[in-house]
């Protein structure tokens, strides 16, 4: 890792190399605290009340973690596995559900169907995530299920990564990331997500 001068007095931030064909991917060190400026309502939300709550978190700060590859980059940089956050939607766009599963496994629509019993769904839209979660594109997180518009949302799970001790999740933007505790996450978001398994292999 090549180290680089702090930017406007900020904290010394660590440049993470991983070569590819396209660019490095930049991860900052991993820090403890809300950041000094918001960049959303939803990410004030999430901070605020991890600390309200008295709540144990770490995060970094990085690249649009959008990629398979991007996700292994911010699984180095905390040495824990991130996951993949889902917003789907029934043909009515009337029903949720936020999808919590592994970052590298496939997702079949048609599976998670028949695992909850119910209609096949398809992806929530941007405008749907930012009026349901308040986040874009990239940055679904369960987070959003504290703000009053996805109190409807179930939540659902893979068994496998809810028994895991730590997750790595948005804080609500696609740049943003921390590192929490499934317990404290249940803990902070009062309840618990419907647990089915995603057979698909890791890839």
């Amino acid at each position: 890792r090549k180290k680089t001068a702090p930017l406007h007095g900020g904290p010394v931030f660590f440049l993470s190399v991983y070569q590819s064909e396209m660019k490095t991917f930049y991860t900052s060190e991993i820090m403890t605290g809300a950041p000094a400026e918001f960049k959303s309502d939803t990410q004030r939300m999430i901070y605020e009340t991890l600390l309200r709550c008295d709540i144990p978190f770490c995060r970094i700060e990085s690249d649009p973690g959008v990629s398979m590859d991007d996700c292994l980059n911010i699984d180095r940089a905390f040495g824990i596995k991130t996951v993949k956050t889902i917003l789907l939607t029934n043909r009515q766009k009337s029903k949720f559900w936020l999808y919590v599963t592994h970052a590298r496994k496939a997702f079949v629509t048609k599976e998670f169907g028949a695992a909850l019993s119910i209609p096949r769904v398809s992806f929530a839209d941007e405008q749907l995530m930012i009026d349901v979660l308040g986040t874009p594109h990239g940055a679904a997180t369960p987070f959003g299920l504290l703000r009053e518009s996805a109190a409807e949302v179930v939540f659902v799970m893979d068994k496998d990564v809810a028994e895991r001790d730590k997750i790595v999740i948005t804080d609500g933007d696609p740049c943003g990331f921390i590192a929490i505790a499934n317990s404290d996450l249940f803990k902070v978001l009062h309840r618990s997500p419907i647990l089915i398994s995603n057979p698909a292999p890791e890839l």
